[in-house]
């Protein structure tokens, strides 16, 4: 299934026919829509389940009726609505081009009747008309399309242990088919209470009594679930309002300079570092400078010191040796004069022929002048090595010396821009109020979350007292066998269908658990705390493991992390459908952990599925996840609202970029 445009008539805040364009390029999957809080993102996303499912998309109701919510959904003024998606599925080879559209009149009793037009490649479809509600299920099934269209707050939701469990339920059940299963068995128990009631009130009326006062506070507990979990949608909606306050308060601080004067101490404590280390690092070059670094400088002198060295060496050496050979030669001289015989004269003839002789032998040259030992030794050392270095050891230091001033530089910069306390105190108290009012919203959800699940349990406590009441009136009527035979029947036809549904949870997990170590895997790139997760099959709970597939205490993980790991849950659970649907999601990333914006950015929505539709508030892709996100846009558009009118209209272009 892939999108190309989606019509809205009237609908909502939309006047007149308002077209939204769906990217349907493979290279360029994503198409940002952006809007600022009001201006229709979510009549958007509701949009397309209302188009696909009519009465059926629960989701977008509210708790109203379907012809009530249809009336209201009527832009003011105004007398007729419609909303029509035209997308593309293949089918049999080739692609087939679809148009859905339902459209209804305003009515005075404000209830309104939808009718449903369908076409096929510009051909009107009355076939499917009929059996739209069965086809649909095979274009996107509707237990699958929570999975694929939704809001933040189903991350938000999913991110919490509390809840999780229970959204997983519901999603993994319609994902498996098993919501019928679900329904079967409530319609069991209704069949065994009917039942009941119609052949044994007259054998036990205190039975009878009984079971209308069980289903008496059956009905109460039901309803006080029902108000429960609109509490918790009202408590939780006041949360992210708050939530984007807070962002936006935070922001305006931070704009005002508001961060830059809370670090204000630790940007003095930088650059008296900056500076101490600036003088270390200078004192340290001119010990250098003051040594034999300047030497280094002249090499050819160094060269000449340390040859006029080795000459003087040479020369000495020369002169060791010559004395050394006169002294032999007399020494030979009064040898030859004792063992010969030699006279005077022949004595002196031989140490003359001697002396001649050695005469003769060439003397080195003398150098022009005659360093010392140390200083050729010196000279030798800085030429082989020590020369290099030192050249390194100074350019290190100088480089030390320009980071350090760079440094300086730009904290003295940064501490300029510092505002005076003062001038930033209204947005500082802004802030404060606003962190205030958002925790006390925090604690409100949380206190919503627990009559929620004390609402559930007296409805689930009710529900076995009322199976309790009428098994009891049908064990009673035991003696007519048509009631003995429904009793049996219907308490083995329940366990099969619990016993099915368990088998087909433990069928599937494994896959779907897999899906979403993957999902997992790439969103937490190089993440050595989480690995994957584990899902109990009994009840579906989630346990997330570290690489030695041990159980990690989810009160460890950052909010950030605990939101990235719900994103992972539904997109495993949306591929393990094995369907190529779009995936819709409004404020994609308004309720994420800042620090964790960027892993969505990169690595989720460009790989969502083959088509991502972004809706996004002016505060959530901007700036750099914009600028990560755009190689991967193909379609961007707006949405601009008029005050004057209280009208919105679709335009291209995102947020005048």
């Amino acid at each position: 299934m892939l999108l190309r445009s989606l019509t809205l008539d009237n609908f909502g805040v939309y006047r007149g026919s308002q077209t939204v364009r769906f990217s349907t390029a493979r290279n360029h999957p994503i198409t940002l829509i952006g809007g600022k809080n009001g201006t229709g993102k979510t009549s958007i996303l509701d949009s397309i389940p209302l188009c696909l499912y009519g009465s059926r998309a629960r989701r977008i109701l509210n708790g109203s009726s379907y012809p009530e919510y249809l009336n209201s959904m009527v832009h003011h003024g105004e007398s007729t609505a419609s909303v029509s998606l035209e997308f593309d599925r293949n089918e049999e080879g080739r692609k087939v081009r679809y148009v859905v559209e339902r459209a209804w009149n305003r009515t005075t009793q404000g209830k309104s009747t939808d009718r449903l037009y369908v076409s096929t490649d510009d051909q009107a479809r009355p076939d499917l008309v009929a059996v739209w509600p069965e086809f649909v299920e095979r274009v996107m099934p509707i237990a699958v399309s929570d999975l694929t269209v939704f809001d933040g707050e189903k991350i938000e939701s999913l991110a919490d242990p509390a809840s999780s469990a229970e959204i997983l339920r519901t999603s993994l059940y319609g994902l498996l088919g098993l919501d019928l299963v679900d329904r079967l068995r409530s319609d069991l128990h209704g069949f065994r209470r009917r039942t009941a009631k119609a052949h044994n009130a007259h054998l036990a009326p205190q039975l009878a009594e009984k079971l209308a006062r069980a289903e008496k506070q059956l009905t109460q507990a039901r309803s006080e679930a029902d108000l429960a979990v609109q509490a918790l949608g009202d408590a939780e909606s006041a949360r992210a309002d708050l939530q984007a306050q807070l962002h936006k308060a935070t922001d305006k601080l931070a704009r005002a300079g508001g961060d830059l004067l809370a670090r204000r101490d630790e940007l003095h404590r930088r650059l008296a570092e900056a500076n101490a280390s600036t003088i270390t690092a200078e004192r340290e070059l001119i010990q250098l400078a003051a040594g034999d670094l300047p030497l280094t400088l002249v090499p050819n002198l160094l060269k000449q010191v340390a040859a006029a060295g080795e000459q003087r060496e040479v020369s000495h050496l020369a002169r060791q040796m010559r004395s050394e050979m006169a002294l032999r030669d007399d020494r030979v001289t009064g040898l030859l004069a004792a063992a010969l015989g030699f006279g005077q004269k022949e004595t002196e003839l031989a140490r003359n022929v001697l002396r001649t002789d050695l005469e003769s032998i060439e003397q080195p040259a003398k150098p022009a002048f005659s360093p010392s030992l140390e200083c050729t030794e010196a000279a030798r050392s800085l030429l082989n090595h020590r020369s290099g270095e030192l050249q390194e050891g100074a350019k290190r230091l100088a480089r030390q010396v320009e980071d350090l001033n760079s440094e300086a530089e730009h904290l003295e910069g940064v501490l300029a821009a510092v505002p005076d306390a003062d001038s930033i105190e209204p947005s500082v108290q802004q802030l404060a109020n606003t962190e205030a009012e958002f925790r006390a919203a925090e604690k409100s959800v949380d206190r919503a979350k627990v009559d929620l699940g004390g609402a559930e349990r007296r409805a689930e406590q009710a529900q076995r007292q009322l199976d309790a009441v009428a098994h009891e009136m049908l064990d009673a009527g035991a003696e007519e066998k048509n009631t003995a035979r429904v009793a049996r029947e219907v308490a083995a036809a329940d366990e099969v269908l619990a016993e099915f549904a368990q088998r087909m949870v433990r069928k599937h997990l494994g896959r779907i658990t897999n899906e979403i170590d993957i999902a997992l895997a790439t969103l937490l790139h190089k993440q050595k705390l989480m690995s994957g997760v584990a899902i109990s099959p009994e009840d579906l709970t989630i346990t997330l493991l570290n690489p030695q597939q041990e159980s990690v205490d989810t009160r460890r993980l950052s909010a950030g992390e605990r939101q990235l790991m719900a994103t992972a849950v539904l997109w495993g659970l949306s591929r393990s459908t094995g369907m190529a649907l779009p995936t819709v999601i409004d404020t994609p990333v308004g309720r994420l952990d800042r620090s964790h914006r960027k892993n969505l950015i990169q690595r989720y929505f460009p790989n969502a599925s083959r088509q991502v539709v972004l809706l996004s508030t002016d505060e959530e892709i901007v700036g750099d996840h914009l600028h990560l996100l755009r190689p991967h846009i193909g379609v961007e558009q707006s949405l601009d609202f008029d005050d004057a009118d209280g009208s919105t209209a679709v335009m291209m272009g995102y947020f005048d970029e």
